[in-house]
């Protein structure tokens, strides 16, 4: 029995040598690493360090964190993107030193799990693309970063970060041309990038269009959305898609942005008019009703849909009529009578809503939709007031909203619209994470107003930090309403 005791004696002190002797390379390991790692960031978010920070809130999850940070974060994300990369073996080092290091010492040595460095620059990109024009100090660094990388996610995070800091760079659009010269990115891809920078490319024009003849992709045709006039070489290209029923929607889509530049697509969209989908036609006489006065071919095929049974199709073919005629008081009969009565008819189309904001297409119908459209025929719709005002009152917040910015365009007066639109502010409670619609449009609505709109700066400033959807808008309504500040 001693023999045994002993035997086991011995290796239990052999077990503890040998873990203390791994113990000891790790916190060796850990030291080395500490005392090598570059200076770090001073820095902190709630007594966190930036960096770490960062960390917590990889990729889309640091948007909106950075909403309460403002600005000020900037520089310290410049900094993170500025590092020397790390080479692997340091990270796997790190990472094997974590798992293996005692729970009681981790603390110590380090202040969160380790993160690979093209993460936290990828992330850090995020950051600064969230700022957009805010951050267009940030450029150089940004363009440095995505032609010595070779991590393509972090190339991409870097060419899309300049695309929106700084979208109307020459810098910036020779960073992209050159992905789409050594095509290492899918030229879908690419196109899509320069959709989100909502500038036009002149100089994009004729590589767009010879990757159209290779490919019927409607994802090349969707990068031309914000060209403008650059975009009339596209209309044939465009017109082959529209065509094709799966691609009805997106390219409708692209011609409601384009307006009058889509003129040359008028007898094809008013094809559309007689379409069995309702969808269609009511995106069809948005078109139209975009394309204005050069669309007056169209004029016959809307006249039958004034007495359409579906209320939106009605409304849409009224004002696409008064639009196309330059005579907006000719819509104000029949979008009168469905902001009386929303139920008359059938309700089966919907009405796209179109926003200055960066956020998904949004639709509506029924008095929603017939708010809008009076609001857009201005003063001519004044009889219209009475009801809009009794609107105001309306349960639904958006149609509050809807109400109160058509009764500014018709009668230029911030009383009543401009205190509902506070409302709307002020009880607006930090969202989660979602972004909020109803808010972002209303912050549209009163950046609209212009300085007659300065006393919504307390509530701007409010709402400021609830996202970076709401951050971005705000800055962009601050510059017009009070731009001293």
């Amino acid at each position: 029995m001693s023999g045994q005791s002993e035997s086991t004696g011995v290796r239990s002190r052999g077990l503890s040598k040998r873990m203390f002797i791994v113990v000891a390379i790790v916190v060796v390991g850990a030291v080395a690493i500490a005392l090598c790692r570059p200076g770090g960031d001073d820095y902190k978010i709630n007594e966190i360090p930036f960096q770490i920070w960062v960390a917590q809130h990889p990729d889309f999850q640091i948007q909106n964190a950075l909403a309460g940070v403002g600005t000020n974060a900037i520089p310290h994300l410049v900094r993170i993107i500025r590092e020397p990369a790390d080479s692997t073996m340091a990270y796997q080092l790190e990472s094997w030193i974590w798992k293996r290091m005692p729970q009681r010492f981790r603390s110590f040595f380090f202040r969160s799990p380790p993160v690979p460095e093209w993460t936290l620059k990828r992330t850090a990109l995020f950051g600064l693309r969230a700022f957009g024009p805010e951050a267009k100090a940030a450029l150089p660094d940004i363009l440095k970063l995505g032609r010595s990388e070779t991590n393509k996610f972090v190339q991409a995070s870097a060419l899309v970060a300049a695309l929106s800091v700084a979208p109307e760079s020459p810098d910036t659009f020779s960073f992209w041309r050159e992905q789409w010269n050594t095509t290492n990115y899918a030229r879908r891809d690419l196109a899509t990038y320069l959709r989100i920078a909502y500038q036009p490319y002149v100089s994009a024009v004729p590589l767009l269009l010879e990757e159209a003849k290779r490919t019927q992709d409607p994802t090349i045709m969707e990068a031309f959305e914000y060209f403008g006039e650059a975009a009339r070489p596209a209309m044939p290209y465009m017109l082959q898609l529209l065509k094709n029923t799966g691609n009805r929607g997106d390219m409708l889509e692209v011609f409601l942005r384009l307006g009058p530049v889509a003129s040359g697509v008028v007898p094809e969209v008013g094809a559309l008019l007689n379409d069995s989908n309702p969808a269609v036609v009511a995106a069809s006489l948005q078109v139209l009703s975009s394309i204005g006065p050069e669309a007056r071919a169209a004029l016959p095929q809307i006249q039958p849909l004034l007495t359409n049974d579906d209320s939106t199709i009605r409304m849409l073919a009224a004002s696409a009529s008064a639009h196309i005629q330059a005579k907006p008081e000719l819509a104000v009969p029949i979008l009168l009578q469905t902001l009386e009565n929303p139920r008359r008819g059938t309700a089966n189309a919907f009405m796209y809503i179109q926003s200055q904001q960066p956020i998904s297409p949004s639709v509506t119908s029924g008095s929603q939709a017939a708010a809008i459209l009076l609001g857009e025929c201005g003063p001519a719709a004044r009889a219209a007031l009475p009801d809009l005002e009794k609107m105001l009152h309306d349960p639904n917040p958006a149609t509050r909203l809807f109400s109160a910015q058509a009764m500014w365009r018709i009668s230029r007066s911030t009383s009543p619209a401009l205190p509902v639109l506070l409302d709307i502010l002020n009880s607006q409670p930090p969202p989660q994470s979602e972004q909020d619609d109803t808010l972002l449009m209303a912050i549209e609505a009163i950046e609209e107003m212009g300085p007659e709109a300065k006393e919504a700066v307390p509530s701007l400033c409010r709402v400021r930090t609830f996202s970076m959807s709401a951050h971005r808008a705000v800055s962009s309504a601050l510059l017009r309403v009070d731009p001293a500040r």
